[in-house]
């Protein structure tokens, strides 16, 4: 597959694409700084096959929610495993991050847009702006990956740093993408570490979709 092409992560006819299983084990590894997970990752989607890229993207996604350290690292680790020369994108310009951040934006929260912009403006309007411009339209807007690929990775990420309440929001953003219940289950529990962890999972599950999280026959 081309590098430049987006990579799809929905269903086969045989079953689940094998890449995402391992993409959310590396932004998993990546933000709990596990580096020898993000090296077995590393390998797994090389032999998946995926382009290298879905490497890079998922571990520049990191940035937003683990820290700038996390990306580094895990970009170091990642090259270590799997040799290559990342290239510079034309990301376009902050006026086109904003229009592309709101529509992502958007399309993630849906009917509850425009309370969520509210809300977040009340917390800190730099914060709101940061969020739509760099967020949305500079990092998730990104070709590489799919806007429901991502979304699956912010909901593993969410779920290993325990942020219960965003977990919440992204289930719902990830099932409005189009995630299969279970990709979404998938992502839980590639996240969900340790019996408190897994709790709250059942509990984000529940909040989201209003009803028990079970191996079959679940929400969306």
């Amino acid at each position: 597959m081309a590098a430049s092409r987006r990579l799809k992560l929905g269903r086969r006819r045989s079953g689940t694409n094998p890449t995402l299983p391992p993409l959310l084990r590396l932004a998993v590894a990546g933000a709990r700084g596990d580096a020898t997970a993000v090296r077995r990752a590393v390998r797994a989607v090389r032999a998946a096959p995926a382009p290298r890229r879905a490497v890079e993207e998922t571990a520049l996604m990191l940035v937003l929610y683990a820290g700038y350290p996390a990306a580094l690292e895990t970009l170091r680790v990642a090259n270590q495993a799997w040799p290559g020369d990342p290239r510079r994108t034309r990301e376009g310009s902050p006026a086109g991050w904003r229009r592309r951040g709101a529509g992502l934006c958007r399309r993630v929260y849906g009917p509850v847009y425009r309370r969520l912009m509210g809300a977040v403006r009340r917390l800190h309007p730099d914060l709101a702006a940061w969020m739509v411009e760099t967020g949305y339209g500079r990092v998730l807007s990104r070709p590489g990956l799919s806007a429901r690929a991502r979304e699956l990775i912010t909901v593993a990420v969410l779920a290993a740093m325990d942020r219960e309440r965003q977990l919440v929001s992204h289930l719902l953003g990830a099932a409005r993408l189009g995630a299969s219940g279970a990709e979404l289950r998938g992502a839980l529990r590639t996240g969900a570490a340790g019996a408190a962890g897994r709790a709250r999972a059942r509990r984000a599950w529940r909040a989201a979709f209003g009803a028990a999280l079970t191996s079959r026959g679940s929400p969306p």
